[in-house]
């Protein structure tokens, strides 16, 4: 296993087939927390500045939370390829950010995620599944497919514990206020805990 860091400057973030059509088909997620997740991966996308590459099949809609989170980003239309490597289009997007590393979310987990996956690791990528930002027509499929990828060598991840570690330093960067935005709108209790640790400190050095 490669345990070379994900980092903003080797990774691309990956979006697949978050499509309106399909949301309320997949079970092996509360469709409000697929929704927060998928959008906090695409603020990510935005906010890290990685490599950033999101595409949808033919006559797809992509969720407008992440419409609306990605602004004038591109959207690339592809056919109707399960693996997103066999689209010229989007391939082409993908190594032109240059990156080694990708994370990778979507739906289904079992169908398009999985072979895209496959595709990424047989190209020479390293790969991680965000898992609770991907999600199956049901809890065995999908996580049978995540056994599946995890067993070719995907690194299993969550958007909370990627953004961590792509942030890797909460003082660091411009980056790190967009780490706190996001764990401020998606996880406003840990965000409590956070802001009363830090007033907790200040007081005690005073």
């Amino acid at each position: 296993m490669n345990l070379e860091r994900f980092t903003p400057e080797n990774t691309c973030i990956v979006m697949l087939d978050y499509s309106v059509g399909f949301m309320n088909l997949f079970r092996s997620h509360p469709v409000n927390e697929h929704l927060r997740n998928a959008t906090s991966l695409a603020k990510m996308g935005v906010g890290f500045g990685t490599g950033f590459v999101v595409n949808v099949g033919a006559g797809q809609t992509l969720y407008p939370q992440i419409v609306e989170a990605i602004g004038d980003h591109p959207i690339i239309t592809r056919g109707g390829e399960y693996n997103v490597f066999e689209n010229a289009k989007v391939r082409k997007a993908i190594e032109d950010t240059g990156r080694s590393h990708l994370a990778i979310g979507g739906i289904s987990t079992e169908g398009c995620v999985l072979f895209s996956v496959l595709g990424a690791l047989r190209l020479g990528y390293t790969v991680a599944i965000v898992e609770d930002a991907t999600a199956g027509e049901s809890p065995e499929a999908h996580e049978m497919a995540m056994r599946r990828m995890v067993q070719a060598g995907v690194v299993p991840t969550t958007w909370l514990s990627f953004a961590t570690e792509l942030q890797y330093d909460w003082s660091l960067g411009d980056s790190a206020q967009v780490y706190f935005d996001l764990i401020k709108e998606s996880e406003p209790g840990l965000m409590l805990g956070i802001q009363m640790e830090h007033a907790n400190a200040e007081a005690n050095a005073g």
